[in-house]
């Protein structure tokens, strides 16, 4: 949503923080805050903070390096929220799996994961955050066997050769984190 002015606000952040962006998208995928009220800061390099007060207003930018797919940035402002490192990395993920969507949209890109049920992504997370099969199904209350032909169906599905590169597409497309 658009209020007025904000057009000429996005231009002169752009123009004024191109350079640096682009020289922090490849160095970097630290989330940048922007304190907009501190024009040394706005005008020459960001500000790195660890929390903002619920009063603050700043600017975020979310690095978003997706290989072959393009890179960019997700940026918010005006944001008036109390941030912490939780919600930094919420915020960064959810911009990631924005990009991956734009970027399948613009260049016509099947995601591939769209028939994956959630038991399948389920045991694809917890497989790639290192638990055996055995582990999974005591979690999910669900047999060895069972747990086995949720991953072997995801990784069909994916189109992968094995559990690793399904958990690596997975990772990709945004399914799991």
């Amino acid at each position: 949503m658009q209020s007025s002015g904000s057009q000429a606000l996005v231009n002169k952040f752009i123009l004024g923080q191109s350079e640096f962006l682009l020289k922090h998208l490849y160095s970097s995928p630290v989330p940048v805050i922007f304190n907009p009220k501190d024009a040394a800061a706005f005008a020459n390099s960001p500000v790195f903070v660890a929390s903002t007060g619920p009063n603050d207003e700043i600017h975020l930018a979310f690095p978003a390096q997706l290989g072959t797919m393009g890179n960019g940035f997700v940026l918010f402002f005006n944001v008036r929220a109390v941030l912490n490192n939780d919600l930094l990395i919420d915020l960064h993920r959810k911009s990631l799996t924005v990009i991956r969507e734009k970027m399948r949209l613009a260049f016509g890109i099947s995601a591939g994961s769209e028939n994956l049920n959630d038991r399948e992504i389920e045991c694809l997370q917890l497989v790639g955050n290192g638990m055996k099969s055995e582990a999974i199904g005591e979690q999910l209350n669900l047999s060895v066997h069972t747990v086995n032909a949720y991953l072997g169906s995801a990784t069909t599905k994916l189109n992968a050769v094995n559990r690793i590169q399904a958990i690596a597409k997975a990772i990709r497309l945004g399914v799991i984190a």
